[in-house]
C-alpha cells in the first residue's frame, strides 16, 4: 500500500523529496526518457546496456522503493538484492550436493514488462487509482529511447526489487518442487541453481520451469538454454563466482587467489591504480566473506601494509 490512509503516489513522493506535486509529477511524465544509455563488457563476452536514470527520477525511485515497494515479500530462495543475502549464502545453498544444474533467464530485467506490473498491481495494490499505477509505471520503468514504460533497465536501484516481488510465486513453485524431489532451489537474479545429493532429470526439470514461465508469465520471461549447465564433483563447480570444494566448503578458487595476491604484491611495491585498488579492496571484502583464513594467510605472509590494514576482524 501506498500508505496507512492510501496516499496518492505523486503525493508521498512530493512530500518525501520536498518537492511539489506538480514537479513530482513532471518529473514522472517524462521518467521513461530520463536515462543515460552505456555499454560494459561482460565477461562471457559482447556488451551488457546499461541504462542509469537521471538524479531526479533515480531519487523517486528510492522512495517509491523504500515506502511502497519494501513491505512486499520476497522468497526466501531468491538470495540476491535483499537485507541478509549473498553471493556466498547463494553457493552454500549447494556446497554438499553431487550434482548441481545451472540455469539462466533470457535478458532477465528487460523482459519484466509493464503488463507483468499491471498484473502485479491488481493483485498486491487493491486500493491504487489508475493514476497511482501510471506513475508508478512511468517513475520505474524505461521506455527504450521512448517517452512510454516498458521493460524494466539494468541500472535503475528499484529494478532489483520488482523483479524479486514478481519472481515471489515463481520462486514459491520451484522451492516446493525441488523440495519434494529432495532437490536444493535457489535464483541469484537471472541465474537459477538447482542441486541434489543424488540425481537430476534435466530435461523434465526444463520442461516444468518452462511451462511454469509460459503460465505465469505468458513466454515473456523464457530460459537461456545456450547458459545451461551441469556439474559434478569430478570438475570445479561454480555458483555465482564461488567454487566449492568436494569436502562441502567454499573457495574463492585458484584463480582468483592468484589475482588477489599478485595485486597485493603490487599495492605493496607501489604499482597498482587508484582503481584497482578500489577493485582490490572489493576482492577482498568478498574474500574475506567467503573464505576468510585466505585473507588470514596474506595477512600473516605480507603483514597489515597497503590495503591489508584495512581488513578488521581477522588475525
Amino acid at each position: 500500500m501506498p500508505s496507512d490512509d492510501c496516499v496518492p503516489l505523486p503525493i508521498l513522493c512530493a512530500r518525501s523529496a520536498g518537492l511539489t506535486v506538480l514537479e513530482v509529477l513532471s518529473i514522472a511524465r517524462t521518467g521513461p526518457l530520463r536515462y543515460k544509455v552505456y555499454n560494459i563488457p561482460k565477461r562471457s563476452g559482447g556488451l551488457r546496456v546499461i541504462c542509469q536514470p537521471s538524479r531526479e527520477l533515480k531519487a523517486l525511485q528510492y522512495i517509491l522503493l523504500q515506502e511502497v515497494l519494501g513491505s512486499q515479500p520476497v522468497h526466501s530462495a531468491a538470495t540476491a538484492y535483499k537485507k541478509g543475502a549473498s553471493i556466498k549464502n547463494n553457493a552454500a545453498a549447494h556446497a554438499s550436493s553431487r550434482v548441481i544444474l545451472k540455469l539462466d533467464f533470457k535478458d532477465f530485467f528487460n523482459s519484466i514488462t509493464l503488463e507483468m506490473w499491471r498484473m502485479y498491481v491488481s493483485k498486491n495494490y487493491t486500493t491504487w487509482s489508475d493514476e497511482d499505477f501510471w506513475f508508478s509505471a512511468r517513475v520505474l520503468f524505461y521506455g527504450n529511447r521512448t517517452i512510454f514504460p516498458k521493460f524494466l533497465s539494468i541500472g535503475a536501484p528499484s529494478s532489483p526489487k520488482i523483479a524479486n516481488m514478481l519472481l515471489f510465486d515463481f520462486d514459491s513453485i520451484l522451492h516446493m518442487y525441488c523440495r519434494e524431489r529432495c532437490d536444493n532451489y535457489t535464483r541469484y537474479a537471472d541465474d537459477i541453481t538447482i542441486s541434489s545429493s543424488g540425481y537430476l532429470v534435466i530435461d523434465e526439470i526444463i520442461d516444468y520451469i518452462s511451462k511454469v514461465l509460459e503460465r505465469d508469465f505468458g513466454g515473456g520471461l523464457q530460459l537461456n538454454n545456450s547458459k545451461t549447465k551441469l556439474f559434478s564433483r569430478s570438475a570445479a563447480r561454480r555458483i555465482t563466482g564461488v567454487t566449492l570444494s568436494n569436502s562441502g566448503g567454499l573457495s574463492l578458487g585458484r584463480e582468483r587467489k592468484r589475482l588477489i595476491s599478485a595485486m597485493i604484491h603490487r599495492d605493496i611495491c607501489g604499482g597498482i591504480l587508484a582503481e584497482e585498488r578500489q577493485k582490490l579492496l572489493g576482492l577482498l571484502a568478498f574474500a574475506k566473506d567467503v573464505e576468510p583464513s585466505f585473507v588470514a594467510r596474506m595477512l600473516n605472509k605480507y603483514g597489515r601494509i597497503g590495503v591489508l590494514s584495512s581488513i578488521k576482524g581477522i588475525g
